[in-house]
């Protein structure tokens, strides 16, 4: 039997806490964020630096206290429950490259059909709020690059692939718990989009295909590096595509 399809003995009862307990991480993962974001700014201004003048270093700061609040979220519910061999990493192999290519591959390709099946049936798509203030400044762009990779890559992939559907892997078989936490992945995106309507809909359609083939890169490596590297990277790359079309090249 696949050992992705395979079915799982867990009870009713048992499935539904982890669901639970994945909407309560999502919800925790950005309460917590938005706490220690206020936080953060409250210590910049108290040293004179006023954030809300300088829009890049407040969406720097934004982006990487964000994947704090995550940290942070999954550090404690694994203290609260216990749980100390919830995420499954370790240093890259070759396999692990190997399959970082791949679904990074992947990645666009998926990207690329769903975009050209949106065009078809003349769908909008709602944009993220970044992606739009990065339009208008490209030097922030330069920022979001590295942040990508260092902190955007890493945290989401902590949250939703590590933590969430980490969770929903001890009820469920492999495939359900993909397709839960990738929902959820998609979901909790739509707090950053520009756009209403059907916009969002497709935005959060693209968004869960995308983290299904995250998740199961992360169930065929067993290691939260793999996903993390390529999720960086695949935002990278749309960062600098970006920032070649809003300023013309380096």
């Amino acid at each position: 039997m696949d050992e992705l399809t395979g079915l799982s003995g867990a009870s009713t009862e048992a499935r539904l806490r982890s669901v639970g307990a994945g909407i309560g991480l999502t919800v925790a993962g950005f309460v917590t964020a938005l706490v220690v974001l206020l936080l953060g700014v409250q210590v910049l201004a108290a040293v004179g630096i006023p954030v809300q003048e300088r829009p890049v270093l407040a969406i720097g700061l934004a982006i990487v206290l964000q994947g704090l609040g995550f940290g942070i979220a999954v550090a404690v519910y694994m203290a609260l429950t216990r749980d100390f061999d919830l995420l499954r990493y370790r240093l890259p192999t070759l396999r692990d490259l190997g399959w970082a290519v791949g679904g990074l591959i992947a990645l666009f390709v998926g990207y690329a059909a769903i975009a050209a099946v949106v065009s078809q049936l003349g769908l909008d798509t709602a944009q993220n709020s970044i992606v739009e203030q990065g339009r208008q400044n490209p030097e922030l762009v330069l920022y979001l690059i590295p942040l990508a990779i260092l902190v955007v890559g890493p945290s989401e992939e902590l949250l939703f692939r590590g933590a969430i559907q980490g969770v929903l892997r001890r009820a469920y078989a492999p495939v359900p718990a993909i397709v839960i936490a990738s929902a959820l992945f998609g979901v909790a995106h739509v707090f950053a989009l520009s756009g209403s309507g059907t916009g969002v809909i497709v935005y959060i359609a693209v968004t869960f295909v995308l983290g299904c083939i995250l998740g199961y890169v992360y169930e065929r490596t067993s290691n939260l590096v793999v996903p993390a590297l390529i999720h960086g990277v695949y935002n990278a790359i749309l960062f600098s595509m970006l920032y070649v079309q809003v300023s013309g090249g380096v």
